[in-house]
């Protein structure tokens, strides 16, 4: 299988598709992983039912990638499909509460800086889109380090296993992680 260079457009990646390449298929689920993830896993009541929408999400992608028009790009596009997700899963389950909050996450503003904010900023749909854009901003072992620390609520030592690194060196890369985030996001928000 070719390798298919970091910088090439979705554009071209989806014509690529249309001519059969399961590789280009295959950079646009890796470009497009993690951020679709962390735009489901802060609407759903529980991370498995998060990472169930984000599974159906990507199946009706890829069956409907055909009729992607590229009227928008094509994360918003696979954004649009979860959130008709996401709605049928209420839909499915209106005894489920469908407030969103950074605390699912795990990345709550007052995790990150230990400095809490008022609960209307953090209930805040625009705060929400903040984070998630601050952390899909960051480089990939960045975001992979906080949303195994802060998402899954693994251990240090645990992430350090995951990455094969020693404790420290995991601690030093939580730490520059948490660092770069919080540029990112008070960045953003100054914007």
């Amino acid at each position: 299988m070719k390798m298919i260079p970091e910088n090439i457009a979705d554009q071209t990646l989806l014509l690529a598709i249309q001519n059969g390449e399961e590789r280009a298929l295959y950079t646009l689920y890796e470009r497009y992983s993690d951020g679709l993830f962390g735009f489901i896993v802060c609407q759903m009541p529980s991370q498995q039912d998060a990472e169930d929408i984000w599974q159906e999400t990507w199946l009706v992608a890829v069956r409907r990638i055909s009729q992607f028009r590229g009227e928008s790009c094509f994360f918003t596009w696979l954004c649009a499909i979860a959130r008709h997700k996401v709605a049928d899963y209420y839909r499915k389950h209106p005894h489920q509460s469908n407030e969103t909050s950074l605390d699912k996450l795990g990345l709550a503003a007052e995790q990150i800086d230990r400095q809490p904010l008022p609960e209307e900023i953090v209930s805040h749909r625009q705060v929400q889109a903040q984070v998630l854009q601050s952390l899909y901003d960051l480089p990939e072992n960045y975001r992979r380090a906080l949303i195994a620390r802060y998402a899954e609520e693994n251990s240090v030592e645990e992430i350090a296993s995951l990455f094969g690194k020693s404790y420290k060196a995991t601690e030093s890369l939580l730490s520059r992680a948490r660092k770069a985030f919080l540029e990112r996001f008070r960045g953003k928000k100054e914007v």
